[in-house]
């Protein structure tokens, strides 16, 4: 049984897109993550060391946005590679890491967004 743990539209600032022009401000973006784990331990001794620190998270995800990218699937890769590969999460998270980026360049529509799971 897996449990989920979710930041909900963690806001960055990123140069992100694909013309140079679109990348030479940073854009807001909105990133959400789940993360499949096995809560339980957690739960019934009240220690977040047998969890996943999600302020640890959202550090990486801070620090990643550091780096400009073309594409919001890059930032999305990015993202749930670092999440999956840092040692304390990889032995937590039990199934999956889902990873949602958000973006918002068009006039006409509310927000562009992908939606990867690893």
């Amino acid at each position: 049984m897996s449990d989920v743990i979710t930041i909900h539209d963690l806001e960055i600032w990123t140069h992100i897109g694909v013309p140079e022009s679109e990348r030479a401000s940073p854009q807001r973006v909105l990133v959400s993550v789940e993360l499949s784990l096995d809560t339980k331990e957690a739960g019934q001794s009240d220690d977040v060391t047998k969890s996943i620190d999600y302020a640890d998270i959202a550090k990486q995800i801070l620090e990643l946005a550091k780096t400009e990218r073309k594409t919001i699937e890059c930032l999305a890769e990015d993202i749930a590679t670092s999440i999956s590969t840092t040692t304390s999460n990889a032995q937590r998270v039990t199934s999956n890491v889902q990873v949602t980026v958000t973006k918002f360049p068009l006039p006409e529509a509310k927000a562009v967004s992908i939606t990867i799971k690893r």
